[in-house]
């Protein structure tokens, strides 16, 4: 029996640069090797795939906590200034660790819905304001606990130059404003609280936020920037951006000098004066809804919302009832960007106690921080990286892959696909040379692990060409 001669078994060496960004939306055909058509739970900041962003445990965070806060005031007793964390827990109730007592105490009886929180000093006291969405505000001093029956219903809120400005369900089309240095002063009068009426076609008034020297309101369709210093009758309204796809308040953050938010047509970025779209790749992954969460944190906006991922699989929280599947972390200044699969956060807060800054979260109801830790809540995750096909610039000739060179600290698994099928293929820790014999016209290869702090170098691919066309 004759053996078939392989024409030309000359052998290439193709390196994969580096592991790039991520891109959702363009044909996986037309992506340059180091990008990835489907990738979650990896850091590719660095060029190697490391473990990405999760949840943990923390001491001074309770596993009970939905909502949480932290509350710096001055004590006469101990003359000087003490931190206390505050907490929301499922049932509505409001509870404070008091660290000079070393013991937990409830706020009251009072059950709220979850609440939003934001320190003020009213007349030289530092005060804790907070709210439920369609709550008056109430207040907690460090001794009292205190209802402002006064205030409108509050969806959202906001300090700005001295007084608190506000937004409510019951009257959307209103952006309420207590009186000039006393948030608990809605008295609606000449030099005293009032209120502002936008009616056009931007839509309801659903979230105010203080960036600059403006007060900017986002609305169903658009945003509108009020100049809101001292006399309220000098206050000013003038509308910037409008669009067709509605703009969602649960993911709007102030994030250094720009504004992140989401709206149905995609991400934006907005300076106080533009928009602009960014991250067009992941259109088609996100999918917002009422029930993301956002948050600001050492640089870069973290965004809680559903994903559709679209690969049947399913990850973490995937597996039973959840609100979010998806943590997108995005840096704003430099444009990169990672993606967390199987987290089902619905609260984040930038939180520093005891001179240690984390970000605290509400994951699958249990109270815990984020961190590049590639595990949610101590459990594993898996993470995984999909490269789009390769023709290796020949593509009428069949490729025939030797072997796949990498440099790992932790085992994965090495899936390599073309027409002709697809083999797995374990890669052990170390720098390996891993025997692959797999052949195909286009090729593809996808990572997977689950170790918790993986350190991956992008792969070389030892192959001969043959059956040239």
């Amino acid at each position: 029996m004759q053996s078939k001669k392989i024409p030309n078994a000359r052998r290439y060496k193709r390196a994969v640069g580096a592991f790039g960004k991520i891109d959702f939306f363009h044909s996986a055909n037309l992506l340059p090797l180091d990008t990835s058509p489907l990738a979650y739970n990896f850091d590719l900041s660095s060029g190697a795939l490391r473990a990405g962003y999760g949840t943990e445990y923390c001491d001074y965070v309770p596993q009970r906590a939905i909502r949480y806060w932290i509350y710096r005031f001055y004590s006469e007793e101990v003359g000087g200034y003490i931190e206390q964390y505050l907490f929301q827990t499922s049932n509505g109730l409001i509870q404070m660790y008091d660290p000079i007592k070393g013991r937990t105490i409830f706020l009251s009886g009072k059950q709220f819905p979850p609440v939003t929180a934001f320190t003020y000093r009213l007349n030289s006291v530092d005060t804790l304001f907070f709210s439920g969405k369609g709550q008056k505000l109430s207040s907690w001093n460090g001794i009292t606990l205190a209802t402002h029956e006064a205030s409108p219903s509050i969806s959202s809120m906001a300090l700005h130059y001295e007084r608190l400005f506000v937004t409510s369900e019951d009257e959307p089309t209103r952006v309420y404003f207590s009186d000039d240095l006393d948030p608990t002063n809605w008295d609606i009068g000449a030099g005293k609280a009032g209120f502002i009426e936008l009616l056009d076609e931007r839509g309801y008034l659903n979230k105010v936020v203080s960036f600059g020297s403006y007060l900017y309101i986002f609305r169903d369709h658009g945003i509108s920037r009020i100049t809101a210093f001292g006399d309220e009758r000098e206050f000013a309204v003038v509308n910037l951006f409008v669009t067709a796809g509605r703009i969602f308040p649960t993911t709007i953050a102030t994030c250094g000098s720009v504004i992140v938010f989401l709206a149905s047509d995609g991400m934006y970025i907005f300076d106080g004066y533009e928009c602009k779209r960014v991250l067009s790749v992941l259109d088609g992954l996100i999918a917002p809804d009422d029930e993301c969460a956002c948050e600001f944190f050492e640089g870069r906006y973290y965004l809680a919302c559903k994903m559709n991922f679209g690969d049947g699989d399913k990850i973490g929280c995937e597996n039973g009832e959840y609100t979010t599947n998806g943590l997108l972390v995005y840096d704003p200044r430099t444009g990169e960007y990672s993606l967390s699969r199987g987290l089902n956060i619905n609260y984040m807060h930038t939180c520093t106690y005891a001179g240690k800054d984390f970000l605290m979260c509400n994951e699958s109801g249990k109270g815990c921080i984020i961190t590049r830790c590639g595990g949610v809540r101590g459990e594993k995750l898996k993470k995984h990286w999909q490269s789009p096909p390769t023709d290796f610039s020949m593509p009428q000739s069949i490729k025939y892959v030797h072997s796949v060179y990498g440099e790992t600290d932790r085992a994965y698994l090495l899936t390599l696909i073309s027409e002709k099928g697809k083999k797995v293929l374990p890669v052990s820790g170390g720098t390996t040379e891993t025997r692959a014999d797999f052949a195909g016209k286009r090729i593809s290869f996808e990572i997977d692990t689950d170790e918790f702090d993986p350190d991956i170098s992008p792969p070389s691919f030892v192959y001969s060409v043959y059956d040239r066309g």
